[in-house]
């Protein structure tokens, strides 16, 4: 049964020492996960939030957004040896802290947009910065889950289906899939469906409604997910991943989210996890 978390963006854009107090807050907030996005993993408090986490049985994830300039597509082969640079440091620092999942925009710059269809010397580029990933990752145990996004964030990986094809290829057992919903919702005809056809390769998820709120506040249709984890037997996290809104001034170019949803990432948190706990309950039976 898929155990359900909250992701940091709820209070931190860039997780500093001065955010451990999400660790707690999570916790008390009643998360079974939590997924830490580490978008800087030179300058990530890693023995702090390790010893933090020590007090508590959450699950830990590790997600990131590489940016253009560590981008495994780049024409410039000097940015794409910084890619897997960068992936290897996220990939020490996932270990410390005990976390088994790499997810996020891990296989290219987050951003980085030709205006074009991919082209496969682009697949044959990633493929190869995922192989090299792949084997670094397996000393530590660590699966690395690629998230589809939306066709305005990335012109190179939309679909789960896509996500699955590059995995064959690559042909590496701990090159995994991660899901989001919101994301989903854009790119996918239909969501359980594509949830199913990930089955076993599927590592984590991200659950946050169609308008980017929290789960409840759009037309995600939620049972059918849950029906869909039920029926893989998915044992994985799946963590809300919505954004701070009392800091939607900072935010906004990042994510493109301008209204708030509610007053704190409390509030949000609270409503979301009640409302996929009731759902879980409904599809599971307890």
């Amino acid at each position: 049964m898929i155990k359900l978390g909250l992701n940091t963006w709820l209070w931190a854009y860039k997780f500093e020492t001065r955010h451990l107090f999400c660790i707690d807050k999570a916790a008390e907030l009643g998360a079974e996960a939590i997924d830490f996005s580490i978008n800087d993993p030179w300058n990530f408090p890693t023995a702090e939030v390790a010893e933090r986490m020590k007090q508590y049985e959450m699950d830990t994830i590790v997600t990131t957004a590489m940016t253009p300039e560590y981008n495994a597509i780049s024409p410039d082969s000097a940015v794409r040896e910084k890619a897997l640079t960068f992936m290897k440091r996220l990939l020490d620092v996932t270990a410390k802290l005990g976390a088994k999942v790499v997810g996020g925009v891990n296989y290219v710059g987050s951003g980085y947009h030709t205006g074009k269809p991919r082209s496969i010397q682009e697949i044959e580029w990633d493929i190869e910065y995922l192989r090299a990933a792949a084997d670094y990752a397996s000393q530590y145990g660590i699966d690395i889950a690629l998230e589809p996004v939306k066709r305005f964030e990335t012109h190179f990986l939309n679909t789960a289906s896509q996500a699955l094809e590059l995995i064959e290829q690559a042909g590496k057992p701990n090159l995994k899939v991660h899901l989001d919903t919101f994301h989903m919702n854009i790119e996918e005809a239909d969501i359980p469906e594509a949830i199913e056809m990930c089955g076993e390769k599927l590592a984590y998820l991200h659950l946050i409604d169609s308008n980017r709120g929290t789960p409840g506040m759009g037309h995600i249709p939620w049972e059918g997910v849950f029906k869909a984890l039920k029926k893989i037997g998915y044992e994985g996290s799946g963590c809300i991943e919505t954004f701070n809104p009392q800091t939607l001034e900072e935010t906004s170019s990042l994510t493109y989210l301008t209204r708030q949803f509610a007053k704190t990432p409390e509030e949000l948190s609270k409503q979301g996890l009640t409302y996929l706990k009731a759902v879980r309950t409904m599809v599971y039976g307890k």
